[in-house]
C-alpha cells in the first residue's frame, strides 16, 4: 500500500455508495481532481461525517489506491455554514463543482483554480453581490483559465482597439468596422466592454469587488451566457433547480 498523503483542496461533490460510505470528488492544488471514498462517513456517529461534505475547504488525508483515493481523515478551514443554510447559495455553489468536475482533469493541480472558487462561494456566502454576477464572473474567469480566454482586448477579426460589439461566431468583442459585416454582432455598452476586460485581466481577489447597474448586468449576463453555453457543451442539474427557483 502506498504512504498517506494530505492534500490541500476543495470538495466539490458528496455522493452516498454501498450502505454507508461517501464518494468525494476533491479538487486539490497537488494532484487536481481526484476521486476518494470514505468508508462510513454516512454512519451517524461517523468522524468523517461532517469534514466530508461539499464545500469544505482544507487539509484531506489519503491513501492512494489504483484508481481511487481512500480518505481518512482531514482538517477543514472552511465550512462555508452560512452559505449551506441558503437554498439559492447551496444551488450556485453545486453548479461551480459541477463545472469544475466537468472541465478539471485529474492529475494536474492548479491553484488558480481553487481560489477561483473558494473566492465566488466566499462572495456568495457575503450576499453583497447578486448571485447571477458572481456566476457569470465565475464562468468568464473559469474560461479563462481552462485556455478559453475570450477576445476581448482587441477586435477578433481585425485587431482594432475600438470595440462596440460581441460576436460569438469569433469568440469576442468587435470594432465598429467589423460589427458591420457580422451577422451575429451584439451591440453592447462601453461599461460591458470594460466590465469583461476587468474580469479577464483581474486577480483573482479583485474580482467580487464591483457591483452592475441592472441595464448592465443584463448585457454582461447574456454575453457571458452565449460564450460560456459555445464552449462548455454540457447541461448541469444545478441549473435546472435554479431555474426552478426564479
Amino acid at each position: 500500500m502506498k504512504e498517506k498523503v494530505e492534500l490541500k483542496g476543495i470538495i466539490l461533490s458528496s455522493s452516498p455508495v454501498r450502505d454507508y460510505d461517501k464518494r468525494l470528488v476533491i479538487l486539490t492544488k497537488e494532484r487536481g481532481k481526484i476521486t476518494a471514498f470514505a468508508n462510513g462517513a454516512r454512519k451517524m456517529n461517523s468522524s468523517f461525517s461532517g469534514i466530508t461534505e461539499p464545500f469544505n475547504f482544507g487539509t484531506f488525508a489519503l491513501f492512494e489506491g489504483y484508481d481511487a483515493y481512500r480518505f481518512v481523515g482531514g482538517e477543514v478551514k472552511e465550512y462555508f455554514r452560512d452559505l449551506k443554510n441558503d437554498i439559492e447559495g447551496i444551488c450556485y455553489g453545486t453548479y461551480f463543482g459541477e463545472i469544475l468536475e466537468y472541465l478539471c482533469v485529474e492529475g494536474i493541480g492548479d491553484t488558480n483554480v481553487i481560489n477561483l472558487i473558494y473566492a465566488s462561494l466566499k462572495a456568495l456566502e457575503a450576499k453583497k453581490l447578486k448571485p447571477l454576477l458572481i456566476r457569470r464572473i465565475f464562468e468568464l474567469k473559469m474560461l479563462a483559465l481552462d485556455g478559453e480566454m475570450m477576445s476581448a482586448f482587441s477586435c477578433a477579426k481585425c485587431g482594432n482597439d475600438k470595440l462596440i460589439s460581441y460576436s460569438n461566431n469569433s469568440d469576442g468583442l468587435l470594432c465598429d468596422k467589423c460589427t458591420k459585416s457580422a451577422s451575429d454582432a451584439k451591440l453592447i455598452n462601453e461599461t460591458t466592454v470594460y466590465t469583461i476586460q476587468y474580469v479577464l485581466s483581474s486577480a483573482i481577489n479583485k474580482l467580487y469587488t464591483f457591483d452592475l447597474s441592472d441595464d448592465i448586468l443584463r448585457e454582461f449576463d447574456t454575453v457571458v451566457g452565449w460564450y460560456f453555453e459555445k464552449h462548455v457543451d454540457k447541461k448541469f442539474k444545478s441549473l435546472e433547480i435554479l431555474n426552478s427557483l426564479s
